[in-house]
């Protein structure tokens, strides 16, 4: 009989030859696959050429193609420009600049931007919001809406109320939309003031 510890060496012998033998057999057979195959040279003497023609009418397809779609995006989105004061007081003027409609195809997004030029009169610096927005007599929803605008003192900014929906369509603005201008001083929370806006179409 043989000891046990003189057994395991030799099984252990035995399986490293075993496992040296198969990587052999491996990195054989991957030397054997990757081996270069001859490449056989062909000369080039006879192009056809009437190809280009119709290379030439496909990209003219695409061009075409790439113009209807270009088109299109600009239908899709509006701009309304105005130079209409909302606010004009001691502490702060306001001027509502332009409404504009964007489409991003790309990214199947839609989102309308609301520009407002803000002067801060004080001596102290405000924040700009919109609220209780509405368009067409319906009231959006707040996860839709964004505009918090900080101007420092003596300055001029543009507020920009972002409306945009990432759960579904954009509601429509056909006629009218509605807003309150809120503004407070950061500084002093005693001053607030709320301007009712109205913005027709």
């Amino acid at each position: 009989m043989v000891p046990e510890p003189l057994k395991n060496r030799r099984r252990g012998i035995r399986m490293r030859k075993l496992l040296f033998v198969v990587t052999m057999m491996i990195l054989t057979l991957g030397l054997v696959a990757c081996s270069g195959t001859e490449t056989e040279e062909k000369s080039v003497d006879n192009v056809d050429l009437s190809d280009g023609e119709e290379a030439e009418a496909a990209e003219e397809d695409e061009d075409t193609a790439e113009e209807e779609a270009t088109e299109e995006e600009a239908d899709d989105e509006e701009v309304h420009e105005f130079d209409k004061e909302v606010i004009d007081n001691d502490d702060i003027t306001a001027h509502l600049v332009s409404v504009e409609k964007i489409v991003d195809h790309d990214w199947d997004e839609e989102k309308y931007e609301i520009t407002f030029e803000v002067e801060n009169k004080r001596d102290s610096t405000i924040v700009v919001q919109a609220r209780e927005v509405s368009s067409d007599g319906k009231m959006m929803d707040e996860s839709m809406l964004m505009m918090s605008q900080e101007v420092s003192s003596g300055k001029l900014a543009d507020a920009v109320l972002t409306i945009q929906n990432y759960d579904g369509d954009l509601p429509e603005i056909e006629e009218d939309l509605e807003m309150i201008l809120h503004v407070f001083d950061m500084d002093d929370y005693e001053y607030q003031l709320d301007v009712d806006v109205k913005i027709e179409f």
